[in-house]
């Protein structure tokens, strides 16, 4: 038995600065997993392409497609981050062939990224424990690894912010500031796919500013060289949209909602249910009001609103007849003078009821309701759907799911009390690692609480610096058990 635990600790935590077996391992790993996708033969709407795809490729795709054919980037109400990916290919390859290379480019920036996030672990923490748990858990989440197959944002925008964070630990490591200009330029790239990440450049410069006994001019210039990709990227695309819109738009037309959405009723019907979290109840609340979405049978037979949503300015009545226009709109005979005059109703008194909402149930609003998206977008029915997608295979199915809960549930409590505590240490010293709690901690709380959304989805970039966090607080724990059994000992 100590033979086999000697041979399985040679093979599998071998030195940290061993890339070829690191990367290797990586690959196969990932590999097996979107293989797995494409022989399950996923859903997808592009002819010939080998993964998934989701109802938001198109958003992503088609400015590309058109800026190709018509010389113009249209629709522009994404950033253009993942359609430039996309661009390299599309010089070379039809459509579907330049999905299938961006796919392979996935899975290799992914494969690559579990290495350099247990870099990121071992660079920070000074811990070869520290950088096999983060390289291992990380490997085996399945939540981790659900999008590397698919046509969306989500696999490329999670390596290239790894990779950033990577070189932002390095350059404190090595004091070598072209680390900050590859880091800088891969946090443009990030904030280029999901803007919202622009906290990042912010923050990265302020650890800068507070770190080392450098002088304040040699700071400003190590900062100067990390935003200046960002700089001159963010300079282009806002001359871009203002030639194009006459408006100062630093980053999207359309905020968190598509364009054709933002100017109907369901932009204002999904703000005012989510004024309590109704939104993410399971059935949600918008199937209350007999919306739902393209393609998806609607839900006939849902009537229960929490009894305590009412205000002044409405009451269940006032609620049901906004649900009979939202019905009479789904119908495709109705003239588009009543579609006007409905919408325009409809828009009209949900702003009315939520801002009542807003103005009488305040701590509903601004706190219960929010720790409610919160929850929902750490655990919910959204992250089930992630974790039992091995539940089709063969005898392992069962398996494979409970392993799955199991991984995530560790690294998500695990990831929550780490991120606690490196937040508390790291706020102290301010010193660099305050980066990693940081990333998980800002995106858990700006999408519930500023954008009011909670999808598991937006948890993803994220979700490998909990995984950091849980690293570490589980080495913690167990090095203190250990010298705590040798003491007494």
């Amino acid at each position: 038995m100590s033979k086999l635990k000697q041979i399985l600790k040679k093979i599998f935590l071998r030195n940290p600065y061993s890339p070829v077996f690191w990367l290797v391992l990586g690959l196969l790993f990932k590999g097996i997993l979107f293989l797995a996708v494409i022989l399950n033969h996923p859903y997808h709407d592009i002819s010939g392409i080998w993964g998934a795809t989701q109802g938001d490729d198109s958003s992503y795709l088609l400015p590309i497609d058109n800026l190709l054919q018509h010389g113009a980037y249209i629709p522009d109400f994404r950033m253009p981050g993942y359609g430039a990916v996309y661009l390299l290919f599309r010089f070379f390859f039809a459509q579907a062939g330049a999905c299938n290379a961006l796919l392979i480019l996935q899975l290799i920036f992914a494969s690559a990224s579990v290495y350099y996030l247990a870099l990121t672990a071992k660079n920070i923490f000074k811990n070869d424990s520290v950088f096999y748990f983060a390289f291992y858990l990380f490997l085996l989440s399945s939540f981790s690894n659900f999008f590397d197959a698919y046509i969306g944002s989500e696999s490329l925008c999670t390596s290239l912010l790894i990779f950033s964070v990577y070189f932002f630990s390095r350059y404190f490591q090595k004091q070598q500031k072209q680390y900050l200009f590859y880091a800088g330029s891969l946090a443009t790239c990030v904030i280029f796919i999901r803007p919202v990440f622009v906290g990042l450049i912010a923050v990265c410069s302020f650890l800068i500013l507070f770190q080392g006994n450098t002088g304040v001019k040699a700071k400003m210039q190590a900062i100067f060289l990390f935003l200046i990709a960002f700089l001159l990227c963010e300079g282009c695309w806002v001359y871009r949209n203002y030639q194009a819109h006459k408006q100062f738009i630093p980053f999207t037309t359309a905020g968190e909602f598509y364009p054709e959405q933002a100017n109907s009723y369901l932009k204002p019907l999904f703000r005012f249910t989510q004024s309590w979290g109704g939104a993410c109840n399971e059935p949600s609340n918008l199937d209350w009001f007999q919306y739902h979405y393209k393609g998806m049978a609607p839900i006939l037979h849902y009537d229960s609103l929490p009894d305590d949503i009412y205000t002044s300015a409405y009451n269940k009545d006032s609620l049901l007849h906004l649900k009979g226009l939202i019905k009479a709109l789904q119908n495709p005979s109705v003239d588009k003078v009543t579609v006007a005059a409905y919408q325009s109703e409809l828009i009209t008194k949900l702003n009315k009821y939520r801002l009542s909402f807003k103005r009488e149930k305040p701590i509903v609003y601004y706190l219960e309701a929010p720790l409610k998206m919160m929850g929902v977008m750490l655990y919910s029915y959204l992250t089930r759907q992630y974790l039992e997608r091995g539940k089709s295979v063969p005898i392992l199915g069962k398996l494979i799911t409970t392993f799955n809960y199991f991984i995530y549930l560790i690294i998500l409590l695990s990831g929550l009390l780490g991120m606690i505590a490196l937040s508390l240490t790291g706020l102290k010293k301010l010193s660099y690692p305050l980066v990693v709690p940081f990333i998980p901690l800002y995106i858990i709380l700006i999408h519930p609480f500023t954008f009011r959304f909670f999808d598991a989805r937006f948890l993803m970039p994220a979700f490998p610096f909990i995984i950091l966090c849980s690293a570490y607080i589980l080495v913690d724990f167990i090095e203190r058990i250990s010298s705590r059994n040798t003491r007494l000992q």
